[in-house]
């Protein structure tokens, strides 16, 4: 079935411009947001990189049923109200269908936008489960964080044998993070683990990072887990190992990109991180956007650009498949299922789907499985 679909999609993306008439044919627009400017703009960036490579490929395959591509590209700021005067920009310029927000507290502020307009959404990194199960035009190609959180807990309690935990939360994100803090405590509890502190914090400019890792270290927990951004992952970590070099680290999925590692050094070796994707795969469609991405932005792929690639193509493949008059949201419930880089991508009834969780370490600067 989806090898069909994939031939179905080249065929659409080979079709010559004698499809639209005489005349050059109008572009199909595309909007893209996320947070591109800023020190946490690395998530953003990222998937805006992924959607513009789907982009161009599609273009210089020939566009989309004989029509070129445009992408409108926004930046949120990582700021709600930025985030709904950009979404309304893109609404107002008519785009098929809007790519991103990058970050579940912009995704909660603009969802409601897209929803009154009936333009689809689809989101590749926004996680928190309060979009979950609702019948409206917010789609997006990986699962909740629930599944992250539990994966971590189970872990930390079963297999390493940690009893008690602090949280450290960026609540500029709190859609987000506050939900996979409770979602953890309560997996962590289940478990015989107890959350003992959960110190929130406002990333800005300004953070004291050596205060908040003090806070932290409050109560001595066995292990700090971090619900932030790579880049305030890398900050903390640098300023807990100095305070406590043999406290055990975790962080979210948020944090799990090139970055972290870039960023964090000798300081984040060793730190628990679940993964949306698996770095190691050999999957060939996996390899060849590897390859592909490498080439055009000269950087490795982390998860925001792979999921926002796999978005991009899921619209894309949506748009080549409607039927005539077709709501680009019906056309997805009734293909239901897409080829993605690292398995197929399967909508439910409201736009969800699912994905695994890959629990990594980091060891010699690399993601490496846990063992």
């Amino acid at each position: 079935m989806l090898a069909a679909r994939t031939r179905a999609l080249l065929i659409a993306l080979s079709l010559g411009l004698s499809l639209s008439g005489c005349g050059e044919p109008e572009p199909l627009r595309l909007g893209f947001i996320g947070g591109l400017s800023g020190a946490n703009a690395e998530l953003g960036t990222a998937g805006r990189n992924g959607v513009q490579l789907a982009v161009e490929q599609a273009n210089a395959a020939g566009g989309i049923l004989g029509r070129p591509l445009q992408l409108i590209i926004k930046d949120d700021q990582l700021d709600p109200e930025q985030g709904k005067q950009v979404t309304r920009e893109l609404l107002q310029a008519r785009v098929a269908a809007i790519l991103g927000p990058m970050t579940s507290a912009i995704a909660m502020a603009v969802a409601p936008l897209a929803n009154e307009a009936q333009v689809l959404m689809m989101a590749g990194t926004v996680s928190t489960d309060a979009l979950s199960g609702q019948d409206d035009y917010f789609f997006r190609t990986i699962g909740t964080h629930v599944e992250h959180a539990r994966q971590l807990a189970q872990y930390l309690a079963l297999q390493r044998g940690v009893k008690s935990a602090n949280l450290v939360l960026d609540l500029r994100n709190q859609a987000y993070s506050e939900s996979w803090s409770r979602h953890f405590s309560g997996f962590f509890q289940e478990h015989g683990g107890v959350t003992q502190e959960v110190v929130g914090f406002t990333s800005t400019a300004q953070t004291d990072y050596a205060a908040l890792a003090a806070q932290a270290l409050h109560g001595q927990p066995q292990v700090v887990v971090l619900i932030t951004s790579p880049q305030d992952a890398a900050l903390l970590s640098n300023q807990l190992r100095q305070l406590q070099p043999a406290t055990l680290l975790a962080t979210a999925e948020w944090a799990g990109t090139g970055r972290l590692v870039e960023l964090g050094g000798k300081a984040v070796e060793e730190v628990i991180v679940p993964n949306f994707i698996d770095m190691h795969s050999r999957l060939p469609a996996f390899q060849a956007f590897r390859r592909a991405y490498l080439q055009r932005f000269g950087l490795e792929p982390g998860f925001p650009a792979l999921t926002t690639y796999n978005a991009t193509q899921v619209v894309l493949q949506a748009i080549a498949g409607q039927a005539r008059n077709e709501p680009l949201k019906q056309t997805l419930l009734r293909q239901r299922e897409y080829p993605g880089l690292q398995g197929p991508i399967r909508f439910d009834d409201f736009g969800d789907s699912q994905n695994p969780t890959y629990l990594t370490v980091i060891r010699n600067g690399q993601y490496d499985y846990v063992r």
